[in-house]
């Protein structure tokens, strides 16, 4: 992990992949953090670190001040030697990108989260977008804020009627255990209920570096 700054973040990259067959832990590890040295050098960049999940995924994640800075960054991965090196242990069929705005104020990265939860899903009407945030404010409050595991929450626009819930915590087990809680606590039922069931996709990432 780089910690750039600790200032606002307003969004999030999210790029998924599967390694080449034979490229080692300890060799993707050291192009991640070649990689890191130079995503320090990027304008508007907050955070960046790896994790992987069950299935042996692995994923960049990158909290920058803007989705404009992360356009930026973009454009600029094809002039740094470090990315086009991280990218040679990449199958690149297996890679899904996606952009993250955080529909919350003043948000910032934790420092001591061990793990994300990352569910996806699209509304049943999508004049409830009105009142995700809000929604997700109270799950906060009345729900998540009971556990000393949580560290961090939001919501976030991914695409048109794509939104995701982004969670922070101490072990996955108990990340787990908190998310399944959600089906008998009143304030994350409204999520449940206004959220299309057959779009649900849910994930629980691992930091690894």
């Amino acid at each position: 992990m780089i910690r750039i700054n600790n200032n606002t973040a307003k969004t999030m990259e999210f790029t998924s992949f599967k390694t080449k067959q034979n490229v080692t832990e300890e060799h993707l590890f050291a192009s991640v953090r070649d990689f890191e040295v130079a995503l320090s050098k990027q304008e508007g960049i907050n955070v960046h670190f790896l994790v992987r999940n069950d299935s042996n995924d692995y994923a960049n994640v990158i909290f920058a001040a803007s989705m404009y800075h992360l356009i930026q960054l973009k454009n600029n991965l094809e002039l740094m030697v470090e990315a086009r090196s991280l990218f040679e242990l990449i199958d690149i069929q297996s890679v899904k990108i996606e952009y993250h705005e955080i529909q919350k104020e003043y948000f910032q990265i934790p420092n001591d989260f061990i793990c994300i939860e990352k569910g996806t899903f699209s509304l049943k009407n999508i004049e409830d977008i009105t009142r995700l945030r809000a929604i997700s404010d109270a799950i906060e409050v009345d729900y998540l804020h009971n556990f000393d595991n949580t560290k961090a929450h939001f919501v976030a626009t991914v695409d048109e009627n794509k939104y995701s819930e982004i969670t922070f915590g101490q072990t996955v087990i108990a990340t787990r255990n908190i998310c399944k809680g959600y089906v008998e606590d009143p304030s994350c039922q409204i999520l449940l209920e206004i959220a299309d069931e057959k779009t649900f996709e849910l994930d629980f990432w691992s930091l690894v570096l």
